[in-house]
Protein backbone atom coordinates (compact mmCIF):
# COMPACT_ATOMS: atom_id res chain seq x y z
CA UNK A 1 0.00 0.00 0.00
CA UNK A 2 2.85 2.37 0.84
CA UNK A 3 4.49 1.66 -2.51
CA UNK A 4 1.17 2.30 -4.32
CA UNK A 5 0.61 5.60 -2.51
CA UNK A 6 4.17 6.67 -3.36
CA UNK A 7 3.44 5.92 -7.02
CA UNK A 8 0.39 8.19 -6.93
CA UNK A 9 2.40 11.12 -5.58
CA UNK A 10 2.08 14.27 -7.70
CA UNK A 11 5.78 14.87 -8.28
CA UNK A 12 5.11 17.48 -10.99
CA UNK A 13 3.26 19.73 -8.54
CA UNK A 14 6.14 19.41 -6.08
CA UNK A 15 8.47 21.19 -8.51
CA UNK A 16 9.44 24.80 -7.72
CA UNK A 17 7.36 27.53 -9.34
CA UNK A 18 10.10 28.67 -11.70
CA UNK A 19 10.44 25.17 -13.20
CA UNK A 20 6.67 24.84 -13.71
CA UNK A 21 6.72 28.30 -15.29
CA UNK A 22 9.32 27.13 -17.79
CA UNK A 23 7.10 24.16 -18.65
CA UNK A 24 4.06 26.40 -19.13
CA UNK A 25 6.09 28.70 -21.39
CA UNK A 26 5.95 25.98 -24.05
CA UNK A 27 2.14 26.24 -24.13
CA UNK A 28 -0.13 28.85 -25.66
CA UNK A 29 -1.59 31.03 -22.93
CA UNK A 30 -5.12 29.61 -23.31
CA UNK A 31 -3.67 26.11 -22.81
CA UNK A 32 -1.67 27.29 -19.81
CA UNK A 33 -4.86 28.69 -18.25
CA UNK A 34 -6.53 25.29 -18.55
CA UNK A 35 -3.89 23.75 -16.26
CA UNK A 36 -5.46 25.69 -13.37
CA UNK A 37 -8.03 22.90 -12.99
CA UNK A 38 -5.38 20.29 -12.26
CA UNK A 39 -5.11 21.10 -8.54
CA UNK A 40 -5.08 23.95 -6.04
CA UNK A 41 -1.30 24.14 -6.53
CA UNK A 42 -1.80 24.94 -10.24
CA UNK A 43 -4.78 27.29 -9.89
CA UNK A 44 -2.93 30.59 -10.39
CA UNK A 45 0.46 29.49 -11.70
CA UNK A 46 -0.39 30.59 -15.25
CA UNK A 47 -0.87 34.17 -14.03
CA UNK A 48 2.84 34.61 -13.31
CA UNK A 49 4.29 32.85 -16.38
CA UNK A 50 7.00 35.12 -17.87
CA UNK A 51 6.32 34.13 -21.51
CA UNK A 52 2.94 34.94 -23.10
CA UNK A 53 2.06 33.03 -26.26
CA UNK A 54 -1.19 34.23 -27.88
CA UNK A 55 -2.77 32.49 -30.87
CA UNK A 56 -6.07 33.67 -32.34
CA UNK A 57 -6.81 30.24 -33.84
CA UNK A 58 -10.09 28.95 -32.47
CA UNK A 59 -11.32 32.45 -31.59
CA UNK A 60 -13.53 34.91 -33.47
CA UNK A 61 -13.01 38.63 -34.07
CA UNK A 62 -15.37 39.25 -31.13
CA UNK A 63 -14.06 36.69 -28.63
CA UNK A 64 -10.32 37.19 -29.10
CA UNK A 65 -10.20 40.83 -27.86
CA UNK A 66 -12.20 39.78 -24.79
CA UNK A 67 -9.70 36.99 -24.14
CA UNK A 68 -6.78 39.43 -24.40
CA UNK A 69 -8.37 41.78 -21.88
CA UNK A 70 -9.08 38.91 -19.50
CA UNK A 71 -5.48 37.70 -19.55
CA UNK A 72 -4.07 41.19 -18.98
CA UNK A 73 -6.48 41.87 -16.12
CA UNK A 74 -5.97 38.52 -14.35
CA UNK A 75 -2.22 38.21 -14.81
CA UNK A 76 0.01 39.08 -11.86
CA UNK A 77 1.95 42.32 -12.02
CA UNK A 78 5.24 40.67 -13.03
CA UNK A 79 7.55 41.36 -15.95
CA UNK A 80 7.05 39.82 -19.39
CA UNK A 81 10.14 38.12 -20.76
CA UNK A 82 8.67 37.16 -24.14
CA UNK A 83 5.43 37.94 -25.94
CA UNK A 84 4.35 35.99 -29.04
CA UNK A 85 1.25 36.89 -31.03
CA UNK A 86 0.01 34.78 -33.95
CA UNK A 87 -2.94 36.55 -35.55
CA UNK A 88 -4.94 34.47 -38.00
CA UNK A 89 -7.77 37.03 -38.13
CA UNK A 90 -7.94 40.84 -38.17
CA UNK A 91 -7.04 42.30 -34.79
CA UNK A 92 -8.57 45.57 -33.66
CA UNK A 93 -6.02 48.34 -33.41
CA UNK A 94 -7.19 49.16 -29.87
CA UNK A 95 -6.61 45.54 -28.81
CA UNK A 96 -3.13 45.48 -30.35
CA UNK A 97 -2.19 48.79 -28.76
CA UNK A 98 -3.46 47.58 -25.39
CA UNK A 99 -1.41 44.40 -25.60
CA UNK A 100 1.74 46.19 -26.79
CA UNK A 101 1.43 48.87 -24.09
CA UNK A 102 0.96 46.14 -21.49
CA UNK A 103 4.11 44.37 -22.66
CA UNK A 104 6.12 47.60 -22.70
CA UNK A 105 4.92 48.51 -19.19
CA UNK A 106 6.05 45.08 -18.00
CA UNK A 107 9.56 45.29 -19.45
CA UNK A 108 9.17 42.87 -22.35
CA UNK A 109 12.52 41.66 -23.77
CA UNK A 110 11.43 39.60 -26.78
CA UNK A 111 8.39 40.46 -28.92
CA UNK A 112 7.14 38.45 -31.90
CA UNK A 113 4.08 39.33 -33.99
CA UNK A 114 2.99 37.17 -36.95
CA UNK A 115 -0.11 38.06 -38.95
CA UNK A 116 -1.92 36.59 -41.95
CA UNK A 117 -3.00 40.08 -43.11
CA UNK A 118 -1.30 43.47 -43.10
CA UNK A 119 -2.05 45.08 -39.75
CA UNK A 120 -1.55 48.75 -38.77
CA UNK A 121 0.77 48.80 -35.76
CA UNK A 122 1.92 51.62 -33.52
CA UNK A 123 5.11 50.92 -31.61
CA UNK A 124 5.86 52.95 -28.47
CA UNK A 125 9.42 53.42 -27.26
CA UNK A 126 10.61 50.44 -25.23
CA UNK A 127 13.94 50.43 -23.42
CA UNK A 128 13.76 46.79 -22.32
CA UNK A 129 13.20 45.24 -25.78
CA UNK A 130 16.16 43.23 -27.11
CA UNK A 131 14.75 41.10 -29.95
CA UNK A 132 11.82 41.93 -32.26
CA UNK A 133 10.14 39.97 -35.07
CA UNK A 134 7.27 41.57 -36.98
CA UNK A 135 5.32 40.11 -39.90
CA UNK A 136 2.87 41.97 -42.18
CA UNK A 137 2.82 45.19 -40.20
CA UNK A 138 2.08 48.65 -41.52
CA UNK A 139 3.73 51.49 -39.65
CA UNK A 140 2.18 54.94 -39.60
CA UNK A 141 3.78 58.22 -40.54
CA UNK A 142 7.32 57.79 -39.28
CA UNK A 143 8.09 61.38 -40.25
CA UNK A 144 6.22 62.69 -37.22
CA UNK A 145 7.32 59.92 -34.84
CA UNK A 146 10.58 58.47 -33.61
CA UNK A 147 10.51 55.42 -35.90
CA UNK A 148 11.86 52.40 -34.09
CA UNK A 149 12.57 53.81 -30.63
CA UNK A 150 14.33 50.78 -29.15
CA UNK A 151 17.69 51.89 -27.78
CA UNK A 152 18.63 48.42 -26.43
CA UNK A 153 17.33 46.36 -29.36
CA UNK A 154 20.00 43.95 -30.65
CA UNK A 155 18.08 41.84 -33.22
CA UNK A 156 15.32 42.95 -35.62
CA UNK A 157 13.46 40.80 -38.19
CA UNK A 158 10.84 42.39 -40.45
CA UNK A 159 8.80 40.38 -42.97
CA UNK A 160 6.43 42.05 -45.48
CA UNK A 161 6.29 45.30 -43.51
CA UNK A 162 5.22 48.71 -44.88
CA UNK A 163 6.95 51.95 -43.95
CA UNK A 164 4.72 54.95 -44.59
CA UNK A 165 6.36 58.36 -44.86
CA UNK A 166 4.23 61.31 -45.92
CA UNK A 167 5.72 64.27 -47.76
CA UNK A 168 9.26 63.16 -47.08
CA UNK A 169 12.10 62.37 -49.44
CA UNK A 170 14.40 60.75 -46.88
CA UNK A 171 14.00 57.95 -44.34
CA UNK A 172 16.37 56.40 -41.80
CA UNK A 173 14.01 54.23 -39.72
CA UNK A 174 16.60 52.32 -37.67
CA UNK A 175 18.95 55.14 -36.67
CA UNK A 176 17.56 55.29 -33.12
CA UNK A 177 18.36 51.59 -32.55
CA UNK A 178 21.88 52.40 -31.42
CA UNK A 179 22.72 48.89 -30.18
CA UNK A 180 21.27 46.94 -33.11
CA UNK A 181 23.63 44.15 -34.15
CA UNK A 182 21.45 42.09 -36.48
CA UNK A 183 18.91 43.35 -39.04
CA UNK A 184 16.90 41.24 -41.48
CA UNK A 185 14.49 42.84 -43.99
CA UNK A 186 12.40 40.42 -46.06
CA UNK A 187 10.04 41.81 -48.72
CA UNK A 188 9.63 45.13 -46.92
CA UNK A 189 8.24 48.19 -48.69
CA UNK A 190 9.28 51.85 -48.60
CA UNK A 191 6.93 53.17 -51.31
CA UNK A 192 7.23 56.93 -50.87
CA UNK A 193 10.96 57.47 -50.32
CA UNK A 194 13.46 58.96 -52.74
CA UNK A 195 16.33 57.92 -50.51
CA UNK A 196 16.42 55.14 -47.93
CA UNK A 197 19.24 55.16 -45.41
CA UNK A 198 20.09 52.33 -43.05
CA UNK A 199 22.33 53.50 -40.22
CA UNK A 200 23.77 50.88 -37.88
CA UNK A 201 26.85 51.83 -35.87
CA UNK A 202 26.86 48.46 -34.04
CA UNK A 203 25.39 46.42 -36.91
CA UNK A 204 27.31 43.16 -37.48
CA UNK A 205 24.89 41.22 -39.71
CA UNK A 206 22.55 42.63 -42.37
CA UNK A 207 20.26 40.59 -44.64
CA UNK A 208 17.95 42.04 -47.29
CA UNK A 209 15.59 39.85 -49.34
CA UNK A 210 13.01 40.60 -52.00
CA UNK A 211 14.18 44.15 -52.76
CA UNK A 212 13.82 46.18 -55.94
CA UNK A 213 11.86 48.86 -57.74
CA UNK A 214 8.14 48.82 -58.53
CA UNK A 215 6.44 45.82 -56.93
CA UNK A 216 9.63 45.05 -55.01
CA UNK A 217 9.13 47.77 -52.42
CA UNK A 218 10.92 50.90 -53.70
CA UNK A 219 9.67 53.61 -55.99
CA UNK A 220 11.67 53.87 -59.20
CA UNK A 221 14.77 56.01 -58.74
CA UNK A 222 15.02 55.57 -54.96
CA UNK A 223 18.61 55.55 -53.76
CA UNK A 224 19.77 53.29 -50.93
CA UNK A 225 22.58 54.24 -48.57
CA UNK A 226 23.92 51.98 -45.80
CA UNK A 227 26.30 53.15 -43.10
CA UNK A 228 27.55 50.23 -40.99
CA UNK A 229 31.21 50.60 -39.96
CA UNK A 230 31.24 47.33 -37.96
CA UNK A 231 29.33 45.15 -40.43
CA UNK A 232 30.86 41.70 -40.95
CA UNK A 233 28.20 39.93 -43.03
CA UNK A 234 25.98 41.32 -45.80
CA UNK A 235 23.42 39.12 -47.62
CA UNK A 236 21.34 40.45 -50.53
CA UNK A 237 19.11 37.69 -51.97
CA UNK A 238 16.12 37.14 -54.23
CA UNK A 239 16.29 40.79 -55.23
CA UNK A 240 16.82 43.06 -58.21
CA UNK A 241 19.66 45.54 -58.76
CA UNK A 242 18.93 48.92 -57.15
CA UNK A 243 20.91 52.12 -56.85
CA UNK A 244 23.13 51.64 -53.79
CA UNK A 245 24.52 55.16 -53.80
CA UNK A 246 26.73 54.54 -50.79
CA UNK A 247 27.87 51.45 -48.87
CA UNK A 248 30.18 52.10 -45.92
CA UNK A 249 31.46 48.65 -44.88
CA UNK A 250 35.11 49.01 -43.78
CA UNK A 251 35.01 45.85 -41.63
CA UNK A 252 33.15 43.60 -44.09
CA UNK A 253 34.17 39.93 -44.20
CA UNK A 254 31.38 37.94 -45.93
CA UNK A 255 29.11 38.88 -48.85
CA UNK A 256 26.34 36.91 -50.55
CA UNK A 257 24.54 38.35 -53.57
CA UNK A 258 21.71 36.74 -55.53
CA UNK A 259 20.11 39.15 -57.99
CA UNK A 260 18.40 38.71 -61.33
CA UNK A 261 16.88 40.76 -64.10
CA UNK A 262 13.59 39.36 -65.44
CA UNK A 263 12.82 39.60 -69.13
CA UNK A 264 16.39 40.24 -70.26
CA UNK A 265 15.50 39.24 -73.82
CA UNK A 266 12.82 41.95 -74.01
CA UNK A 267 14.72 44.55 -71.94
CA UNK A 268 16.07 47.62 -73.69
CA UNK A 269 19.79 48.33 -73.88
CA UNK A 270 19.22 51.17 -71.41
CA UNK A 271 17.60 48.84 -68.85
CA UNK A 272 20.37 46.25 -69.23
CA UNK A 273 23.11 48.84 -68.83
CA UNK A 274 21.32 50.35 -65.82
CA UNK A 275 21.02 46.97 -64.08
CA UNK A 276 24.69 46.09 -64.68
CA UNK A 277 25.93 49.48 -63.50
CA UNK A 278 23.78 49.28 -60.34
CA UNK A 279 25.31 45.90 -59.51
CA UNK A 280 28.87 47.06 -60.21
CA UNK A 281 28.31 50.13 -58.06
CA UNK A 282 27.06 47.84 -55.29
CA UNK A 283 30.20 45.69 -55.60
CA UNK A 284 32.37 48.78 -55.08
CA UNK A 285 31.14 48.83 -51.50
CA UNK A 286 32.45 45.28 -50.94
CA UNK A 287 36.13 46.11 -51.39
CA UNK A 288 37.18 44.75 -47.97
CA UNK A 289 35.28 41.45 -48.22
CA UNK A 290 37.32 38.28 -47.87
CA UNK A 291 34.65 35.72 -48.80
CA UNK A 292 32.08 36.22 -51.58
CA UNK A 293 29.21 33.96 -52.59
CA UNK A 294 27.44 34.64 -55.89
CA UNK A 295 24.82 32.89 -58.04
CA UNK A 296 24.74 32.33 -61.76
CA UNK A 297 21.92 34.89 -62.12
CA UNK A 298 24.20 37.48 -60.51
CA UNK A 299 26.94 36.66 -63.02
CA UNK A 300 24.45 37.10 -65.86
CA UNK A 301 23.44 40.57 -64.64
CA UNK A 302 27.10 41.57 -64.44
CA UNK A 303 27.54 40.47 -68.04
CA UNK A 304 24.36 41.93 -69.58
CA UNK A 305 26.21 44.50 -71.71
CA UNK A 306 29.06 43.39 -73.98
CA UNK A 307 32.32 45.14 -73.19
CA UNK A 308 31.03 47.03 -70.14
CA UNK A 309 32.57 44.82 -67.46
CA UNK A 310 36.01 44.85 -69.07
CA UNK A 311 36.16 48.61 -68.48
CA UNK A 312 35.66 48.22 -64.71
CA UNK A 313 38.50 47.58 -62.23
CA UNK A 314 38.01 44.81 -59.70
CA UNK A 315 36.48 46.18 -56.49
CA UNK A 316 38.00 43.51 -54.22
CA UNK A 317 41.26 44.06 -52.37
CA UNK A 318 41.38 41.34 -49.68
CA UNK A 319 39.49 38.53 -51.37
CA UNK A 320 40.37 34.99 -50.28
CA UNK A 321 37.40 32.97 -51.54
CA UNK A 322 34.78 33.27 -54.29
CA UNK A 323 32.00 30.70 -54.65
CA UNK A 324 29.52 30.73 -57.54
CA UNK A 325 26.50 28.47 -57.14
CA UNK A 326 24.41 27.36 -60.07
CA UNK A 327 21.78 24.69 -60.73
CA UNK A 328 22.64 24.36 -64.40
CA UNK A 329 25.46 22.03 -65.36
CA UNK A 330 26.11 23.84 -68.66
CA UNK A 331 26.81 27.20 -66.99
CA UNK A 332 30.35 28.57 -67.13
CA UNK A 333 31.68 31.80 -65.67
CA UNK A 334 33.07 33.91 -68.54
CA UNK A 335 36.82 34.63 -68.35
CA UNK A 336 36.36 38.41 -68.23
CA UNK A 337 33.95 38.04 -65.27
CA UNK A 338 36.51 35.92 -63.44
CA UNK A 339 39.14 38.57 -64.17
CA UNK A 340 36.83 41.31 -62.84
CA UNK A 341 36.30 39.41 -59.59
CA UNK A 342 39.89 38.32 -59.01
CA UNK A 343 42.08 40.98 -60.63
CA UNK A 344 42.64 42.74 -57.31
CA UNK A 345 43.90 39.58 -55.58
CA UNK A 346 46.95 37.38 -55.96
CA UNK A 347 46.83 33.63 -56.42
CA UNK A 348 43.10 33.24 -55.76
CA UNK A 349 40.76 31.00 -57.71
CA UNK A 350 37.05 31.13 -58.39
CA UNK A 351 35.12 28.05 -57.29
CA UNK A 352 32.03 27.11 -59.30
CA UNK A 353 29.65 24.75 -57.49
CA UNK A 354 27.01 23.08 -59.62
CA UNK A 355 23.88 22.53 -57.55
CA UNK A 356 21.13 20.18 -58.58
CA UNK A 357 17.52 21.30 -58.13
CA UNK A 358 16.27 20.86 -54.58
CA UNK A 359 13.82 18.09 -55.44
CA UNK A 360 16.60 16.08 -57.09
CA UNK A 361 18.71 16.41 -53.95
CA UNK A 362 15.84 15.11 -51.84
CA UNK A 363 15.27 12.15 -54.15
CA UNK A 364 18.98 11.39 -54.13
CA UNK A 365 19.07 11.40 -50.32
CA UNK A 366 16.00 9.16 -50.14
CA UNK A 367 17.52 6.80 -52.65
CA UNK A 368 20.73 6.53 -50.59
CA UNK A 369 18.69 5.87 -47.44
CA UNK A 370 16.66 3.13 -49.14
CA UNK A 371 19.73 1.44 -50.60
CA UNK A 372 21.52 1.75 -47.28
CA UNK A 373 18.64 0.02 -45.45
CA UNK A 374 18.49 -2.70 -48.12
CA UNK A 375 22.21 -3.34 -47.83
CA UNK A 376 22.08 -3.48 -44.04
CA UNK A 377 19.06 -5.81 -44.04
CA UNK A 378 20.73 -8.15 -46.52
Amino acid sequence: MEDREAGLQDRLSDLPDYIIHEILCFLEINQAIRTSVLSKRWKNLWASVPDLNFNSKGFTEQTFPKFLRRVMSKREDSNVRRLDMFAHLPIRLSSMEGLINYAVAHQVEDFRFVSDDVQPVSLPACGSLKTLFLSRCKFGDLLTSFGFGFVNLTSLDLYVCWFCYSENDFGDPFASCRNLRRLCLRYCRFPSLKRLKITGFQLVSLEIQGFGYGDRGLQDGCEVEIFAPNLLSFVYKFSKPVDFCGLHFPSLDYVEVHVWQHGTDEATDHDKRRASLFLMSMFEGFGNAQSVKLYCETIQVLDLVDGLLEQQPSPFKRLKKVDVQCNRESFKVPAHVTNYLLAGTIGQELHLEQRRPYIVNILSCLSKQVHGKSASSS
